[in-house]
């Protein structure tokens, strides 16, 4: 080396290269270059699990582990109708057992036992060729030491994928140039990104709620819920192939619940009607649909919880909807409801 010093050039530009990558961490350049904010909710969940460490209350603890159609209810109305409970909201965009079991395992270890946790299913967690997995789940949660201790189920593909992100924040935070461009050059654009920031505390401040930027929006053109239903089918759904990852993650959760005797239910959040339709009669989606019910109460039948399609039921109904998969500010009340409900039939079976 020391005849040869040029052997060392590709090394050294490799380490300034490096370190010159992880500038793309920075909050302030994230903010211009990042093509939307989805990042956001799923770093705040870090930040949440730290304050749930550090929870003293001798209220009872809910977990909400679900995806954007469990994230937007209203903190103030909890705290309001149920005050003798603290109830934390881990779900995010488009979410999977795998993220689920990632922060239950987690908050096991920290030796906090929740009273009662509320799961959202679905049959789009379990494609195992969705990309959407790689773009949030595997991007934006887990740890090194979960990916490598269960290296095994994610696979060679997906545990590349995860370290690439990993060590290269640039992969992670892809500097979309033509956004950067656009937003730089807009002179209002500082107002949303104030806007962004504000949102991080406010997941945190209030546990994991979201706030709703629509707050009163319901869909009221049939046509418009009949497009965006068959667009998110299209966008979740596409090229299906059952992920056993996923469902194996999915029976580590319900076990480790089991284990530690908390109670738990499991529901399928309703959806527009016409996107109900799409998912239970169209020859795309109906076969493997019926296909994950039978496989999904099979595993909850095993560890003794129910499963509650909320779509069809006759204790539940609400027809308000944002877009075709997604219900208005409207549900999230009787939803809540719904599941204290059903935790109170826990407490005290009928005899």
């Amino acid at each position: 080396m020391r005849t040869k010093p040029f052997l060392l050039y590709p090394i050294i530009i490799f380490f300034i290269l490096f370190l010159f990558d992880k500038i793309f961490l920075s909050e302030e350049l994230k903010q211009y270059i990042k093509s939307d904010f989805t990042y956001i909710y799923y770093e705040s969940r870090e930040t949440l699990f730290e304050k749930l460490k550090q929870r003293k209350s001798d209220k009872k603890l809910m977990i909400i582990l679900g995806s954007s159609r469990l994230l937007y209810f209203d903190h103030k109305e909890l705290q309001e109708f149920y005050p003798n409970w603290d109830i934390y909201n881990f779900s995010s965009a488009v979410t999977t057992p795998a993220y689920y079991y990632f922060y239950m395992q987690r908050i096991l270890e920290a030796n906090i036992k929740p009273d009662f946790v509320l799961i959202e299913s679905d049959p789009n967690q379990f494609n195992l060729n969705s990309a959407i997995f790689k773009g949030s789940n595997l991007t934006y949660s887990f740890s090194l030491g979960f990916i490598l201790k269960n290296a095994n189920l994610f696979g060679k593909d997906l545990v590349s994928f995860y370290l690439g992100k990993f060590l290269f924040a640039s992969s992670k935070n892809k500097p979309y140039l033509d956004v950067a461009y656009k937003r730089f050059t807009n002179p209002t654009f500082k107002i949303v990104a104030t806007e962004g920031y504000k949102l991080k505390e406010l997941l945190v401040d209030s546990n994991g709620h979201s706030k709703n930027f629509i707050e009163d929006f319901v869909e009221k053109d049939f046509g418009i819920l009949t497009a965006t239903s068959e667009r998110t089918i299209n966008w979740l759904f596409s090229n299906y192939k059952t992920s056993e990852m996923q469902y194996t993650f999915y029976e580590r959760l319900l076990f480790d619940l089991k284990k530690n005797e908390i109670k738990s239910i499991i529901i399928w959040p309703q959806s527009s009607i016409p996107m109900q339709k799409y998912l239970r009669e169209s020859k795309e989606t109906s076969g493997f649909v019926e296909a994950w019910l039978k496989k999904i109460q099979g595993i909850n039948l095993q560890y003794n919880y129910s499963f509650h399609d909320l779509g069809n039921s006759s204790e539940y109904y609400c027809n308000s909807f944002v877009d075709g998969g997604h219900f208005s500010k409207d549900c999230y009340r009787p939803t809540i409801r719904y599941a204290m409900d059903q935790y109170s039939k826990l407490i005290h079976p009928v005899q």
